[in-house]
């Protein structure tokens, strides 16, 4: 392994490549597809809280700066409704 490899690794650990940050995903529950690609781990935003809530199909390709979410914003809607709540996070 080269020396800019290693240091890539340690900077950007899961993220460092699409099939790291796919396997990384895969580890914690995600369900991903087969040939899928995130062509900019770095600046790809997926939400790990509840990977279990994530499925990803088959020959999927993911662009740069993409978020995904595993909740809604509907709490913060309420929250702006009617003042402090409490969400799934409890808190």
């Amino acid at each position: 392994m080269m020396i800019k490899d290693i240091v890539k690794k340690l900077l950007y650990k899961e993220r460092t490549s699409s099939q790291t940050y796919i396997d990384y995903m895969r580890k914690n529950g995600a369900k991903i597809g087969q040939r899928v690609t995130i062509f900019s781990p770095k600046t790809t935003n997926i939400d790990m809280t509840r990977p279990w809530l994530i499925d990803i199909g088959n020959d999927v390709q993911i662009t740069e700066g993409v978020t995904i979410l595993t909740h809604g914003y509907d709490w913060a809607v309420l929250k702006g409704v009617y003042g402090e709540i409490l969400g799934s996070g409890g808190g």
